[in-house]
């Protein structure tokens, strides 16, 4: 009980006026009671021969108790939570990441892609990236891990992402958009988020790519991994084919958050059992029962006229 409180406790100001009625009806004369001032005593005993003493009063008590219990169950008076799982929005993102030899070249510190592997973690270790994946290409592209709600599993995996662990050289990021577009549809959604980092401004078919996935509903955003930010804007034909944004390297936190809160045209929801929101439980109908209990005489005849309303 060292959680008892109320969760509307403002209506426990209604005592004050129940009480302040209470004592002027507890004050107030019965109308055989005022008898007593204008008739002698030994008529007065028969008129009242047949009131029993302390009906008015016990009455009272009983109204007095029943509403005083109805104020308490609105107040509503919680002693416990209950947890409620919470709606979360399935949002399908897909990180696309270029593995090229370009990658490692060192004008970003370590270098490029020790510098993408810093900001991925970052993503990663957010709560609010959804359901995401991880593409990496070159020449071709391959599946790191599909749609998941598990990010620290891909976070797991970005040390060991390096060109020398793909089959083929080159940079084709076509393929990359194409096959991440697959990754939302398998996964049964409409639409969905992809996010490149690459050193290499894109080409035409990357053009063509994003903007045909842009509508199917498929943004597709990227951020240059590169240390100067005068050539960013090679970039933004990309973000404008699909629907997307540019994102900056130099405000990273920033961008990342405008990306993630970026709307999505379809939306889907779905109850989370590892989110569930502890919500404390109303019991203020327990305060109803015998409230209700303590208002049944109400009902009987002469009760009314008993109390002196």
């Amino acid at each position: 009980m060292i959680d008892f409180h109320f969760l509307r406790p403002l209506w426990l100001f209604a005592f004050l006026p129940l009480c302040w009625l209470f004592w002027r009806l507890w004050k107030q004369k019965a109308p055989l009671q005022a008898w007593a001032a204008i008739c002698d005593p030994h008529l007065l005993s028969q008129l009242i021969k047949n009131q029993h003493s302390g009906k008015r009063q016990h009455s009272l008590l009983l109204l007095l108790t029943s509403f005083g219990l109805i104020i308490i169950a609105l107040a509503g008076p919680v002693w416990k939570k209950l947890p409620v799982p919470a709606f979360k929005l399935l949002q399908p993102r897909i990180i696309v990441l270029d593995l090229s030899e370009a990658m490692l070249e060192e004008d970003l510190k370590p270098n490029r892609l020790l510098r993408a592997r810093f900001i991925l973690h970052d993503l990663f270790n957010r709560k609010d990236t959804g359901q995401t994946g991880l593409i990496v290409y070159t020449g071709e592209s391959f599946v790191v891990s599909p749609l998941t709600e598990d990010a620290k599993t891909i976070d797991s995996l970005l040390d060991s992402l390096n060109p020398q662990i793909m089959p083929v050289n080159g940079q084709d990021l076509s393929i990359a958009l194409q096959q991440a577009a697959q990754l939302i549809e398998q996964a049964g959604f409409s639409g969905g988020q992809i996010l490149v980092l690459t050193a290499t401004p894109p080409d035409a078919s990357a053009l063509k790519a994003a903007s045909k996935l842009a509508n199917q509903g498929i943004e597709t955003s990227i951020m240059p991994v590169l240390a100067d930010s005068a050539v960013y804007p090679i970039f933004k034909p990309l973000a404008n084919a699909g629907k997307g944004m540019l994102l900056d390297l130099n405000n990273e936190g920033a961008s990342l958050n405008q990306w993630l809160r970026r709307a999505i045209t379809s939306r889907q929801y779905a109850l989370s059992e590892q989110n569930e929101i502890p919500v404390w439980q109303d019991e203020g109908r327990w305060f109803l029962i015998p409230a209700l209990l303590f208002l049944m005489p109400v009902f009987r005849r002469g009760w009314l006229q008993r109390v002196q309303l």
